[in-house]
């Protein structure tokens, strides 16, 4: 594993395979071991002719772990990736993000697209749109997360980090900021997603992207489902 600077932060990264360079985001409360490792999607990547990225989020896994909210704020950790890319020399990609992690990925689509050749917005919806009342507010997905905050509680991993991730990550996001995107995207959540809601809304808001529904998957069982493995590659290409 290794390790980069990005905003005063020593953030920990994988970096494996050959090919087209391709950068995950995971999800709250994960680590890119758990949410990409051990649920098969490294390896299918790097099948498919990926150089796989995926770091571990500011606020999990072996990254520093800063315990002020607004250090999660989605151009802090979608900013986070935009030094990675810089580090490695990586001048364009394709990303994926998850959950916590498709929220970032979806202010990277519409704020500094022309860093990415494809996105992937997996585990987001209509919850990350804004609803009403003010731009950037918390959303619905964020009550959504406490369930999944509290097991993490009991379990005894629970960091104030987490607490202020939970605060700091999940606004809204106007619909309108997708009016120009170009990159081809595609948006996918399970059919039992009540975190995510139903992706349609979202893909309806980015020009030309794709929505996709898991059948019978909820919000984290959806992350080993070969169906949603098969839409994201047949999607993004089998580069070999």
């Amino acid at each position: 594993m290794g390790r980069f600077e990005s905003d005063g932060l020593s953030l920990a990264f994988e970096d494996e395979g050959v090919g087209y360079p391709l950068f995950l985001m995971h999800g709250f409360a994960a680590d890119s071991k758990s949410n990409w490792g051990l649920t098969g999607w490294i390896r299918a990547l790097r099948r498919a002719g990926y150089r796989v990225i995926a770091a571990d989020a500011r606020g999990h896994g072996d990254s520093d772990k800063p315990t002020q909210a607004h250090a999660y704020a989605p151009e802090n950790m979608g900013g986070d990736v935009l030094r990675l890319m810089d580090y490695l020399d990586i001048p364009e990609a394709v990303i994926f993000g998850y959950s916590m992690g498709g929220r970032n990925a979806a202010w990277l689509l519409a704020t500094e697209e022309r860093r990415f050749t494809a996105v992937v917005l997996g585990g987001v919806g209509e919850t990350l749109l804004r609803a009403g009342g003010d731009a950037g507010a918390e959303s619905p997905a964020a009550h959504s997360m406490v369930p999944i905050y509290e097991t993490v509680t009991r379990t005894g991993d629970t960091t104030a980090a987490l607490s202020a991730c939970a605060l700091g990550s999940f606004p809204c996001l106007e619909a309108g900021l997708f009016a120009n995107v170009c990159t081809p995207s595609l948006v996918v959540a399970g059919s039992r997603d009540t975190v995510a809601g139903s992706p349609y809304p979202l893909a309806d808001a980015i020009p030309g992207a794709r929505a996709v529904v898991v059948p019978g998957r909820s919000h984290l069982s959806v992350l080993t489902d070969s169906y949603f493995k098969g839409a994201v590659i047949g999607f993004l290409g089998d580069r070999w």
